[in-house]
């Protein structure tokens, strides 16, 4: 069977998908520096080359663009979580422990992750981040064994580490 390129490889283009994963990783830097009330979509566009009316043919708001890269931010979360605890089932709780202290590295997550909760003064936005972080919350449950007090320790102290790393306070890190 022959198979053929189709128009965008031929060209160069990025498909959709591709062009929206781009907008989604600069939306994240413009999110975690201005929030969601100070960010432009003309900044996150002209990051990514392509024209602002894209960003809505995409993502029908600058809204739906701010959720979608914390969920972005949370989905790499949580997959780095489920990551380390199956790779240490031995010690499940300490993997994830380090396996954040990396995450902490993404500073623009950790920032846009600070945002998100800032902007949950908007009712969609705080609908919305209460229902990833209550996701969160359960994964990080189902991964200590169902241990609850394990479960909020562990979130305690991720929240105390994100902020001490975007605040630059490594004591809190400790």
């Amino acid at each position: 069977m022959l198979t053929t390129m189709n128009d965008d490889a031929k060209t160069g283009r990025l498909s959709a998908a591709e062009r929206r994963n781009e907008l989604i990783e600069a939306a994240i830097h413009e999110f975690a520096i201005n929030g969601l009330a100070g960010s432009s979509t003309e900044a996150i566009s002209a990051k990514v080359g392509v024209s602002q009316p894209y960003i809505f043919k995409l993502f029908g708001t600058k809204k739906k663009l701010f959720l979608a890269a914390y969920e972005r931010v949370i989905t790499r979360m949580e997959e780095t979580l489920d990551a380390a605890a199956a790779a240490h089932p031995e010690d499940p709780e300490g993997a994830m422990m380090n396996a954040y202290r990396e995450l902490l590295q993404r500073r623009d997550d950790q920032l846009l992750q600070m945002q998100a909760y800032a902007a949950a003064a908007d009712d969609e936005v705080r609908a919305y981040v209460r229902k990833r972080e209550a996701c969160l919350y359960a994964e990080v449950l189902a991964l200590t064994a169902g241990d609850a007090d394990k479960a909020r320790d562990w979130i305690a102290y991720g929240l105390l580490w994100t902020v001490g790393a975007v605040l630059d306070l490594p004591e809190f890190m400790k």
